[in-house]
């Protein structure tokens, strides 16, 4: 039986109202009755009276920076949308930006700084060359846009997932109507799940700037692991409604890696959500991803061909040809053919869609032991920990996987330093001081019988997942 929806304000309701909209703005948009700047309102609504400063600062970052830099322009109004979403955040945070830098956060930054030295002293050796400088550009802005938003996540406590949401879900759904109003014509139905990849490799084809398919997956599977990473178990008609919106949206984005990551985050999420680790659920899951993938690879059956405007060509090319990579190390194993200078001219491609072979082909391996190194150390610092949670109880793990699913299969260096920056930021785990008196205390209590412990409150004894405390002798 469904539990009932509790607000705790009437913004909280609205929002609640909001994801319910979502599968009906999706079939609007699908018809072409409902326009790409409708959705833009409608993020900015949302934006502005359903997030408190915080969460406004985090959905600068990650939506709205890429969101005025794409749509900005192509509506001819010039706008950097690093500039402008950082404005906001200043605005936003001016009391509390401080606050970001302090000692908590001082090792995960060393660490973070520590990647892109090691990037930007091979980007100084190569020098800059036709794809080189882009790449580095990029990677100095996701390295300001990802701190300042993890920041955020990992230092405050008032910030609820859900309330963001509803803004990613929106901006991946704004990416469908503006690829459709550039392409003059709409999908064949509400199944066509090949439209808008087609239509947005023909827009590249055609040099018009328009969005990677890739990025409306992936807007809506960060939504999904925002909101997934706070829930322990899936208990209203909410929870259901947003994840069929989300997955909807995954899949009309035709992003192959995204409908894995989509279900591999659910089985993540089983494994992580309790403090349990249960074997069957594990295995049950397991069997659950295999039978996912085995369906992706037959995805070019008749039946769903004649959904789609040209024919769904997603099972044909699932496993890539990395044999060009795999040449590229083979004759430049050790220095690589520098950062950069990855081309593959048989398919024009400027990255081979997986972020070790990327590294290993363009600074080979003495590049991968120095960042092989820095990860190494992180791990074995003390301050690491799988299991650590947000102050607010997100569950950190489910929050780093859209990046690493993204970065083991598609987007080069420069966007994907994201995966490092969340990691450090998200797995660094910040211990309780305690006197070693009061620390002996909290061994006795955690010794004593259940009824007693359960007994305490989450002051008095340390929850499961933050083991480590950092003691003051």
């Amino acid at each position: 039986m469904m539990e009932r929806m509790v607000y705790n304000t009437v913004w909280d309701k609205i929002n609640a109202y909001l994801v319910f909209l979502i599968p009906v703005l999706i079939i609007g948009v699908l018809l072409n009755i409902i326009k790409f700047p409708i959705i833009a309102i409608l993020i900015f609504l949302s934006f502005i009276f359903l997030c408190n400063n915080h969460e406004k600062s985090v959905v600068c970052a990650l939506v709205f920076c890429k969101m005025i830099g794409t749509f900005g322009p192509a509506l001819g109004i010039p706008l950097s949308g690093t500039v402008v979403a950082f404005l906001m955040i200043i605005a936003f945070m001016r009391k509390d930006l401080l606050k970001l830098f302090c000692k908590k956060t001082t090792k995960p930054i060393v660490f973070i700084l520590s990647i892109f030295f090691i990037f930007m002293v091979y980007f100084l050796l190569t020098g800059e060359t036709r794809y080189s400088g882009t790449k580095f550009n990029t990677m100095i802005i996701s390295l300001f846009v990802y701190t300042v938003a993890y920041l955020i996540l990992v230092t405050f406590d008032d910030i609820r997932m859900e309330r963001m949401t509803v803004p990613f879900l929106l901006f991946a759904l704004m990416q469908l109507g503006y690829v459709e109003s550039l392409s003059g014509h709409g999908p064949s139905g509400l199944l066509d799940f090949s439209f808008f990849r087609n239509a947005c490799m023909d827009l590249m084809r055609k040099n018009m700037t328009v969005l990677s398919y890739h990025n409306m997956g992936i807007a809506a599977f960060i939504g999904v692991a925002f909101m997934m990473s706070q829930r322990k178990k899936i208990n209203n008609y909410f929870d259901i409604v947003f994840l069929f919106s989300a997955f909807w949206l995954i899949v009309l984005s035709g992003a192959r890696q995204t409908i894995f990551g989509f279900v591999f985050l659910i089985f993540v999420w089983l494994v992580f959500r309790t403090e349990r680790f249960k074997l069957t659920t594990v295995i049950l899951a397991s069997i659950v991803i295999v039978g996912i993938y085995l369906c992706l690879q037959m995805l070019e059956v008749p039946i769903l061909q004649e959904t789609s405007v040209r024919g769904a060509h997603l099972g044909s090319d699932l496993n890539r040809n990395y044999d060009y990579p795999l040449m590229i190390i083979s004759y430049h194993f050790l220095d690589g053919i520098g950062f950069g200078n990855y081309h593959n001219p048989y398919t024009h491609e400027i990255y081979p869609h997986n972020i070790i072979l990327e590294i290993l082909c363009e600074m080979g391996f003495v590049g991968m032991i120095f960042i092989g190194m820095v990860v190494f150390a992180f791990v074995r610092s003390h301050h690491f920990l799988l299991r650590n949670k947000l102050p607010n109880g997100g569950i950190c793990l489910l929050l780093w996987i859209p990046y690493l699913i993204r970065s083991m299969i598609s987007g080069d260096l420069g966007e994907n330093i994201s995966l490092f920056i969340s990691m450090f930021l998200l797995f660094h785990y910040r211990g309780i001081v305690v006197s070693r008196k009061r620390l002996e205390q909290l061994m006795k209590l955690r010794r004593a019988p259940k009824s007693v412990y359960w007994k305490k409150t989450n002051e008095e004894v340390p929850a499961s997942n933050n083991e480590i405390i950092e003691v003051n002798k």
